[in-house]
């Protein structure tokens, strides 16, 4: 992909702000910065990285805002390329107006991830770290930013190279075999092919491993609250989301519709839904609350079943365990606070919770990270496969190597051999972006905004 012109977008939020920034990309940046910059230091006599006072003007000279201009020169810019960065008043009207005096002077609007991209075809970033600028944007918790930053910095990008390093050795190992069929491979060559194999593949399940947190990490997951009436789910609702989002009542079949807000629980982003109680209802409105809930419950990530602790369990209570046991579950004994609480009604293995005053809060969210991580928990230093492009090139991976050692064990042809580790290597490869098409970077990077 050549890249031989000039691009300028808006790489901030485009709503009310103290500021706003435009950034320049490519070989005419500078001159750009020139036609539109009026300050005591041109453009093309400014020191990289530093920041100078000036307006900013149109063809006609007239001012258009203040700003605060920076040269950024090659290699040292994300783009590795020329760059200038505008720092000008937020808003729309005035960020606007210096981004169209910029694109009059030359340059044109950039594409959605068209700086990221550039980044990446210059070496500045491989694929990986490619991927995690945009999921540094989309963070929703402070541990899911932090979990992207060490994509950003390499974390998975030095895994995945060594792995495929270890692969890269085995080929070598493969081809001398190939090349010099006449001869007696050593026992011990062939044992340490085997020995490679494997520990890649331990190495590649590894990864695949910590996909999960990592994943929901990123993704965030849906956790849908629910339970017959009047068990205390609006009131656990409130509690997770402290808030009083539902309205909490005595009386049965007040939540008629679904509910939903945002929590960060030990650093994973949740969904959280409230739904109208489970039970059979001649009422209109209320049935159709009750479908919508069902609903979700086919939708979630993990579903948490709410008990009345202070109640005998009914047979509507065991229907409600049996239907929703097919699903991810965590199955709640609410109400543990009330006088009329029996601990010995409820199975042992169910969390007992109080909405009212917060006991066993702590446990509920220490079991709620533990299912939706599969019991891996949340690190985010840990790198792993992070979105489901990289999930499924490490399977493919393993998948090949799976079939290696298959033509190990028949001793199969070495060319056969070669040509799976080949394509194990370039599954590898494609996660950095050492071998990957133009199409499919075309379709990783439109999902990035504009301006990063």
């Amino acid at each position: 992909m050549k890249i031989n012109d000039t691009i300028a977008a808006i790489a901030t939020g485009t709503g009310p702000a103290a500021l706003a920034m435009v950034r320049i990309s490519g070989p005419d940046s500078i001159n750009i910065g020139e036609a539109v910059f009026s300050g005591k230091v041109r453009p093309s006599a400014m020191e990289s990285h530093m920041l100078h006072y000036g307006h900013i003007v149109d063809a006609g000279g007239a001012q258009l805002d203040e700003a605060m201009l920076a040269v950024l020169r090659p290699p040292h810019s994300f783009t590795a390329e020329e760059m200038v960065e505008i720092t000008c008043h937020g808003g729309a009207a005035s960020a606007g107006a210096v981004l169209e005096a910029v694109l009059a002077s030359g340059a044109r609007p950039a594409r959605p991830g068209e700086f990221s991209l550039r980044a990446f075809l210059n070496g500045r970033i491989d694929l990986a770290q490619a991927e995690a600028v945009c999921d540094i944007i989309n963070a929703k918790t402070g541990a899911a930013a932090r979990a992207a930053l060490e994509r950003l910095s390499g974390g998975l990008s030095r895994k995945v190279a060594a792995v495929r390093e270890s692969l890269l050795d085995a080929a070598a190992l493969v081809e001398s075999m190939i090349d010099f069929p006449e001869e007696d491979i050593p026992p011990a060559d062939s044992r340490a092919l085997v020995q490679k194999i494997d520990l890649t593949e331990s190495q590649v399940k590894q990864l695949l491993k910590g996909s999960r947190a990592a994943l929901v990490l990123k993704d965030g997951a849906r956790v849908v609250i629910a339970g017959k009436p009047n068990v205390g789910k609006s009131s656990l609702f409130n509690m997770l989301l402290k808030e009083e989002k539902a309205i909490v009542t005595e009386t049965p079949g007040t939540t008629r519709d679904v509910l939903e807000g945002w929590i960060d629980v030990r650093g994973i982003p949740i969904r959280l839904f409230d739904t109208a109680g489970l039970r059979d209802t001649l009422d209109k409105i209320e049935a159709h609350g009750i479908s919508r809930a069902r609903g979700k419950l086919e939708q979630a990530d993990l579903v948490l079943l709410v008990l009345d602790g202070t109640a005998q369990i009914t047979g509507e209570d065991e229907t409600l365990i049996a239907e929703t046991g097919k699903y991810a579950r965590l199955v709640l004994v609410n109400k543990c606070d009330g006088p009329q609480y029996s601990n010995n009604k409820f199975d042992q293995s169910w969390l007992r919770i109080s909405a009212v005053t917060e006991e066993g809060l702590s446990e509920l969210e220490k079991s709620l990270v533990s299912k939706l991580t599969d019991g891996q928990g949340i690190d985010p230093g840990a790198a792993a496969a992070a979105n489901a492009r990289q999930v499924q090139l490490m399977e493919e991976c393993l998948k090949h190597l799976e079939t290696v050692k298959s033509s190990l064990e028949q001793k199969l042809s070495y060319e056969l051999l070669a040509s799976d580790l080949k394509a194990a290597i370039e599954a590898l490869g494609q996660i950095t972006g050492q071998t990957i098409g133009e199409d499919v970077l075309n379709r990783i990077f439109e999902k990035f905004c504009i301006g990063k």
